[in-house]
């Protein structure tokens, strides 16, 4: 059983990242970002990209929300849990073939709140849109 959802997010994930790979050759960025703040009403992600100022981003319906590697999470990082979620319910989208917006919307709000970071593509725009999106542990 574990072996074969193993192998599922692997394939999903890599199904995902071929169609992201097609998207950011139209000119995406990709930056580890420190998330500090995300409003439901409107769906922007304030962050800071390492290295840089504060940005604005656009988490859409488009949005791809992929996995993130949890491997790189050292206890007891409280964004560690939400990026376990996060996992399954990636798991779960690709699985039933849904996008579950809500519940990301959640878990970016608790991201922001715990100061998480997430790796970020995106292109530019005001704020400037999310291509796909996954926690990260910090560096």
């Amino acid at each position: 059983m574990k072996i074969r959802m193993l192998l599922w997010s692997g394939l999903s994930a890599s199904t995902v990242m071929l169609a992201g790979g097609a998207a950011l050759s139209g000119g995406a960025t990709t930056s580890t970002n420190l998330l500090v703040n995300y409003d439901q009403k409107t769906h922007e992600l304030s962050a800071y990209p390492t290295g840089a100022g504060l940005t604005l981003y656009l988490h859409q319906p488009t949005t791809l929300h992929l996995p993130g590697d949890l491997t790189r999470y050292a206890p007891p990082d409280p964004c560690r849990p939400i990026a376990e979620i996060w996992n399954l319910t990636v798991q779960d989208d690709a699985r039933f073939g849904v996008t579950s917006t809500f519940v990301f919307d959640l878990l970016l709000t608790l991201m922001s709140d715990f100061q998480c970071h997430a790796s970020v593509s995106s292109t530019t725009g005001t704020p400037e849109p999310i291509v796909f999106i996954a926690p990260t542990a910090a560096k």
